[in-house]
């Protein structure tokens, strides 16, 4: 004779995927076990209902596949052994997962219950229909009279107004506007109502940006010199902002902040070949004046000059100012 425990192990595999149609075939009453973790074995649920072990008549883990799917049933001799180990084990732990324990239901309930939740739901009709037309048409008065009564006495049975959309409130406002202005023009008798005509989009015309007032070559820019502030020139367009700091902390000066600057639009934006390095104070910027004017970078021989501070705003050259200071630009030599 074959061993429960081994004949429920033996699960049929359909089309890759283990069938549940084994746990439905097992002898005696069932307890559905859920929230299993994925490492549960068919002898930890059997170990799981040790409290209620002379009881169980087998321990089934349900598989889909290779994979466990998250649940599994135990067979027991009684209705009144099933409900004991519902009762002793529901909530308890079992590989770090708290389990839900409750009696299983038949297959016939269980595909009663999906009929009922896959079948529509039937709107109840408030008149119910009359076996005959006399009945019908008696109901139908009577009742028309009980609701006439109600409304005498209580008001509450009028008949809700529908409420109107957007559209039929404009449509309606522009026809009492139309009939107003006819009466108006003929004397008291309405005319009909000229039909609206649609109301000219407004253009916006951009407004036309001040030119920017362009230096002559050679003419020196009109501020104060700055104590502080390089400007630096035909750099290679490769440079950055760290490599022009480190262009000066390597002769050994010290450097504030250091900036190259670039063009509005493009991404990357491309540097302009120019920026500029806040030494700090004036000996650093003599120093710096003396020891990198004329040095070859990447091939090129950069220009140093003392910036000045100018009343137009480095936002012309899509960026903001640093330090919230004016703008900078080379004094001439």
């Amino acid at each position: 004779m074959a061993d429960p425990a081994n004949a429920a192990n033996a699960v049929p595999v359909v089309d890759g995927a283990v069938s549940t149609q084994a746990a439905d075939e097992q002898p005696g009453h069932k307890v559905f076990t859920g929230n299993l973790a994925y490492t549960t074995t068919d002898e930890g649920l059997k170990a799981f209902f040790s409290p209620v072990a002379d009881d169980v008549i087998s321990a089934q883990v349900i598989f889909r596949g290779t994979r466990s799917a998250g649940y599994g049933f135990a067979a027991f001799k009684s209705a009144e052994a099933a409900q004991k180990a519902v009762e002793l084990l529901n909530k308890k732990e079992l590989d770090g997962r708290t389990l839900i324990v409750e009696v299983a239901k038949p297959t016939e309930e269980k595909q009663k219950e999906k009929k009922e939740k896959r079948a529509p739901k039937k709107r109840s009709s408030k008149k119910s229909k009359a076996d005959d037309g006399t009945n019908g048409t008696a109901d139908a008065t009577t009742e028309s009279k009980d609701t006439a009564a109600k409304s005498e006495t209580t008001g509450d049975a009028k008949p809700k107004k529908k409420r109107n959309t957007r559209k039929a409130k404009k449509a309606k406002g522009e026809a009492k506007e139309g009939e107003a202005a006819d009466t108006a023009t003929t004397g008291g008798a309405a005319a009909p109502a000229a039909p609206a005509e649609p109301k000219p989009k407004k253009v916006k015309t951009p407004k036309a940006k001040p030119a920017k007032p362009v230096r002559p070559i050679g003419e020196a820019p009109e501020g104060e010199p700055s104590k502080t502030m390089l400007f630096v020139a035909n750099l290679g367009f490769t440079v950055d902002d760290d490599a022009l700091s480190e262009l000066f902390t390597s002769a050994g000066i010290q450097v504030t902040s250091a900036r190259v600057v670039r063009r509005r639009w493009g991404q990357p934006r491309r540097s302009k070949g120019y920026g500029f390095v806040d030494v700090g104070s004036e000996e650093e910027q003599k120093k710096a004046l003396e020891l990198l004017q004329g040095k070859e970078v990447g091939g090129r021989e950069i220009a140093v000059k003392i910036a000045v501070n100018t009343q137009e705003h480095e936002a012309a050259d899509g960026q903001a100012p640093a330090h919230n200071v004016p703008s900078l630009v080379a004094a001439a030599s």
